[in-house]
């Protein structure tokens, strides 16, 4: 027995120490990617400030123009006749006026697309050089930010810096939470898979964060709550290892909540899937409690099983 507990311990600190060398590779590729990011930023600015100079450039340009239609158009009026200097002063005036416009059209739309890149790079810092989940402040500043006024690869920048920051804060409250799993430990597996579900993650991990986040409703009697969370777990993962042990805690929640049909529906379905499973003897006591709860006046069923607790079952990933 002692060396079968140390083959154990070694076990699992070779598992801990193949995650810290994963989670450092990771680490080390999101630093390369902020990097790449970076100078693309800064290439960005270089060419905006080109164009800058550009646009500054045909500004003048304009206002030579301006200048020649403007001393042009006084000496037509002066040389035209009387009968039509009329005519031709108010198209001269409405010239002017249309460029007057352009120009100040032209220097709103510059002015507006500079206080949007200041307000872009100010975000993007925000997302960059905070500490920790404080990074996560760029992220509400990002969707309240007026985008239109952005160039493509502008957008596209911080729309990457913000998927990069939503998987590598995600994935440490994932992490946490399964960490807080294994301590039974369920107002924080509740705090991070809740943080993590919010972030939008991929599918597989979504449904296991669903599996966490339900049997930890349910372990702090929300079964409102565990409900929607066990029932996608269950319907999503048929393949689940732990598939029987959330329907047995998903026949519990409904019966909690008072769907009494639903919960004598789970419960028979997984006595008959899972005939060798562990959990046979909840199942037949759920199934008995809940006929008993749907016909009061019946005979007394006897006492229901509780539901296993969640140190004795396995989380989805089999860790």
């Amino acid at each position: 027995m002692p060396e079968q507990s140390k083959t154990e311990v070694e076990k699992e600190l070779q598992d801990l120490r193949r995650e810290i060398v994963e989670a450092r590779n990771l680490v080390i590729k999101s630093d390369n990617l902020l990097k790449n990011l970076h100078a693309e930023v800064k290439a960005v600015g270089k060419r905006h400030e080109d164009f800058q100079k550009r646009q500054w450039l045909s500004s003048a340009v304009a206002y030579v123009l301006f200048a020649i239609i403007a001393v042009g158009a006084a000496l037509m009026i002066t040389s035209a006749r009387s009968s039509s200097a009329s005519n031709e002063r108010e198209r001269l005036e409405k010239m002017v006026a249309d460029l007057t416009t352009q120009l100040e059209k032209q220097r709103a739309d510059t002015a507006a697309h500079q206080t949007a890149q200041r307000a872009a790079a100010e975000v993007y810092k925000m997302m960059t050089n905070l500490p920790g989940d404080e990074r996560l402040k760029g992220i509400d500043a990002l969707v309240k930010l007026d985008t239109s006024r952005l160039s493509n690869l502008e957008r596209q920048a911080l729309n990457d810096r913000a998927s990069v920051l939503r998987r590598e804060t995600g994935d440490a409250a994932f992490e946490r939470g399964k960490i807080a799993f294994r301590k039974n430990e369920m107002q924080s597996v509740i705090s991070e898979m809740e943080r993590f579900l919010a972030m939008n993650p991929p599918q597989e991990q979504a449904l296991d964060a669903s599996f966490f986040l339900g049997t930890a409703y349910n372990q702090t009697r929300q079964h409102d709550k565990a409900v929607p969370m066990l029932a996608r777990f269950v319907e999503g993962d048929k393949s689940s290892k732990t598939r029987d042990y959330a329907m047995l805690l998903l026949a519990q929640s409904y019966q909690e909540v008072g769907q009494y049909d639903k919960a004598l529906e789970t419960a028979r379905d997984a006595a008959g899937t899972y005939v060798n499973s562990q959990y046979q003897p909840q199942f037949r006591g759920r199934i008995a409690t809940v006929k008993r709860l749907m016909n009061p006046d019946a005979a007394a069923a006897p006492a229901a099983v509780p539901a296993a607790a969640p140190a004795q079952a396995a989380s989805p990933a089999g860790q």
